[in-house]
């Protein structure tokens, strides 16, 4: 890259649906510096294409890319021709942009830009969001990573990483970087009357339990309305807010589930669905107890919202959320599908304010500024940079990276 000009970046993604990936993104084209200019492809369907015109960042369509880890060839070959009709899309515009460097906002886009950017030179960097499932094209991707000589790995938790490597040597290609909040955006709670709980018919006495995010079977909303059931005549006054919406139209159905689920264990007049809410703060600002009861959770940005907020948390030992979460330290940890510990640990924690107020406090004095925006995009800053002065990174050189990203 050369120095005396700004550093051309384009950030590619695979969807133009918002989630927590593309909030990210958002966040990151925000947080750039005077240093970089910034250009964005993304599929126009969708809300991400508006977010980021508002931010007054070029943004150039890209052919959604619906592709799915499946078992059946069928589908497989179903979603070969999209990928590479993307792939020859976003070549034609590497070459009209001339970026200097390549950011994929998924493994999805990670594929595409990998292939796109072949015979280039130019640096590809996939921020890794997801999991990788235990599927036999993880292994194809994996080796697609390792083969590729310009293409390097974000990773949002160690787990992600870890997972995202497999046995394969990889682990001088992935770097991890902890995502970062905004903590401007989540205040402390004050006591007092709370707009939202008056919005949902729940009163001060009451035990407010929130459940924040996209509304997908990998959340476990399900198994956590079980479980408000299982204790519902012992703690007849503890409520539960489900705030987020379906994104993916494949998931369209398990909203319905959930409703009936709620009727049926008899607790329909307490949980209160209240579809997606652009500013969460006040959820937070009104809850007792925010509960992340996700199967797998890469990493869990609304822990950390939630403990900056002054509200305590309890979650899952899954993915990233023990690089967060230690148990009765900052918050509290259940084993995902243990439905029975995650009522008895609801029931418990309903009962004793006290102990719920000395978490949250510890919380956010020694957790919160670990994982600020500011921290982010300097680590972040600091990997380009890196990344810039070493665009052939290989086995040879990767210690410049991590030297650059530990000082």
């Amino acid at each position: 890259m050369n120095p005396s000009r700004k550093t051309r970046i384009l950030y590619v993604n695979h969807t133009g649906n918002v989630s927590g990936a593309e909030k990210v993104l958002v966040e990151i084209l925000r947080g750039l510096d005077e240093r970089y200019e910034p250009f964005v492809i993304c599929p126009s369907e969708g809300g991400l294409a508006a977010e980021v015109l508002q931010l007054g960042v070029e943004q150039y369509p890209l052919q959604p890319i619906t592709a799915r880890f499946a078992g059946r060839p069928d589908q497989v070959l179903r979603s070969i021709a999209p990928i590479f009709k993307a792939v020859a899309g976003l070549r034609k515009k590497i070459k009209i942009l001339a970026p200097d460097l390549i950011h994929a906002n998924s493994i999805r886009a990670g594929i595409i830009a990998t292939l796109a950017a072949v015979g280039t030179g130019k640096p590809v960097i996939w921020h890794v969001h997801d999991t990788l499932p235990k599927h036999p094209g993880s292994g194809v991707i994996r080796m697609l990573v390792l083969l590729a000589r310009r293409t390097q790995a974000i990773a949002v938790s160690q787990a992600t990483a870890q997972r995202f490597c497999g046995s394969l040597p990889l682990a001088r290609k992935v770097q991890t970087i902890h995502n970062g909040v905004d903590l401007s955006k989540f205040p402390v709670k004050q006591a007092g009357d709370s707009a939202f709980r008056e919005s949902i018919g729940v009163s001060r006495q009451d035990f407010l339990v929130c459940a924040i995010g996209q509304i997908c079977a990998r959340k476990g909303l399900l198994e956590l309305i079980d479980a408000l059931g299982q204790i519902r005549k012992r703690a007849p006054h503890v409520h539960l807010a489900i705030v987020g919406r379906v994104v993916f139209r494949h998931e369209a159905e398990y909203l319905n589930t959930l409703h009936a689920a709620a009727t049926a264990a008899g607790v329909e007049d307490r949980v209160h669905f209240t579809g997606e809410l652009h500013n969460v703060s006040p959820v937070l600002q009104a809850a007792d107890l925010l509960v992340l009861n996700s199967r797998d959770e890469p990493f869990g940005l609304v822990l950390i919202e939630a403990m900056a907020s002054g509200t305590p948390v309890l979650a899952t030992r899954v993915g990233g959320i023990p690089e967060i979460i230690s148990d009765s330290e900052n918050g509290w940890l259940v084993e995902k599908g243990d439905t029975p510990g995650l009522a008895s640990k609801l029931l418990e924690l309903s009962r004793n304010r006290e102990q719920l107020l000395q978490i949250a406090y510890r919380a956010y004095c020694t957790t919160v500024k670990k994982f600020s925006i500011e921290r982010f995009q300097q680590d972040l800053s600091q990997f380009y940079t890196a990344l810039g002065c070493n665009p052939d990174l290989t086995v040879n050189n990767r210690h410049v990276l991590a030297r650059s990203m530990n000082d």
